[in-house]
């Protein structure tokens, strides 16, 4: 297969497939009329499901499906995310999981793994997660999970006040990214966690300590410290503009993960749906609980990579960077996050409106806009 557009420094270029690889990426000399862009394919880190589908279905057709749908968005791979559940459950989905990344479909997005958010966060920060179920995240905690998915766990989010250092540690050591996430943690307690390997915040500014002049929070390290990666959904409901505006000029470009935090609803009609344990009412672009919490997102990821520059005015060079990039990095990811030689071909082909046209995973078509 050969494709011609833009890369996303906007230059022309021929790239070439062979099976599942780009064997030749070839710098043209004009652009040739050429008006689609050539990125890398979008890798969402933080995703529950979405279009009905959902990680605590514990379904492994239902996990297939799912990962069918959202290459409409031109994402090829994702971290699958659980949301607080009964722990039975929580290590049942964890198991059809496995099942689908030791045995992936070729028509799909690709699973990089298990993100668990649920069952180890903070009360007073539960957002969309209830309550009765959370617990400490403890080494025994982890090692059920890791032994549950087959050593697919590749992120933990998780309300670090509750957790001593030493788990902090071992997450690191077995080599699952720990993120902060729903947490009432000080600043400094952050700056003490990342000592033991703390890596990353989960939807920054949503459920945590925020920027107090007197009482600096979690968000307060999310924009402080360089070696933290930040997720944010730049859907323009969970965070106003002006602070995703304010991460992006305070933050080092290579430590920014664009994510959707989409839930199981994204897709269908208005009205109410499960959601985990708990109920959640979908109207027009928000979904929240009975209660007014907003639970999760229903925003697809190219949605939210055209709302990301919108409101930052950023280059399509970074937020393709905070898109693939960066979230290859962060997830030891060798032949991903770029279009190169040699590196897998997950590729996202957008018109000059940055709309989706085709979805390619392992330079197969996945999806072909109509």
């Amino acid at each position: 297969m050969i494709i011609k557009g833009l890369n996303r420094k906007k230059q022309p270029i021929e790239v070439t497939i062979k099976e599942d690889k780009i064997v030749n990426v070839k710098h043209l000399e004009d652009y040739n009329g050429l008006n689609t862009y050539i990125l890398p394919g979008f890798i969402d880190t933080h995703a529950h499901g979405g279009y009905g589908h959902d990680f605590t279905d514990a379904n492994e057709e239902s996990t297939r499906q799912y990962l069918k749908e959202i290459t409409q968005e031109g994402t090829t791979a994702t971290a699958h995310t659980s949301i607080t559940t009964t722990k039975d459950n929580l290590i049942e989905s964890c198991k059809v999981a496995k099942k689908v990344i030791q045995n992936p479909s070729n028509d799909g997005a690709k699973i990089i793994g298990i993100h668990i958010e649920g069952n180890y966060l903070s009360v007073a920060k539960k957002g969309a997660h209830k309550a009765e179920l959370l617990e400490p995240l403890t080494i025994s905690e982890v090692d059920k999970l890791i032994d549950a998915s087959g050593d697919n766990i590749v992120k933990i989010s998780y309300a670090i006040e509750n957790s001593d250092f030493e788990t902090t540690q071992y997450l690191w050591k077995k080599g699952i990214i720990p993120s902060v996430a729903h947490s009432i943690a000080t600043d400094k307690q952050v700056q003490d966690h990342i000592e033991y390997g703390l890596k990353s915040v989960t939807h920054t500014f949503n459920a945590m300590t925020g920027l107090t002049h007197r009482n600096p929070g979690v968000a307060t390290s999310a924009l402080l410290e360089d070696e933290l990666y930040t997720e944010i959904i730049s859907d323009g409901y969970h965070v106003d503009p002006r602070m995703i505006k304010l991460l992006y000029k305070n933050k080092p470009k290579d430590k920014m993960l664009l994510i959707t935090d989409a839930v199981p609803p994204k897709g269908l009609s208005d009205g109410p749906h499960p959601l985990g344990e708990l109920t959640a009412y979908k109207k027009g672009d928000i979904i929240t609980l009975e209660d007014g919490t907003l639970a999760g997102s229903i925003s697809d990821f190219i949605g939210n990579f055209k709302k990301f520059i919108k409101y930052t005015g950023c280059s399509l060079e970074e937020a393709s960077i905070m898109s693939s990039t960066n979230q290859a990095k962060l997830h030891n990811l060798d032949k991903n996050g770029y279009i190169r030689k040699g590196y897998y071909a997950d590729i996202v082909i957008l018109d000059k409106d940055l709309n989706v046209q085709k979805t390619i995973v392992n330079g197969k078509i996945v999806y072909e806009k109509k």
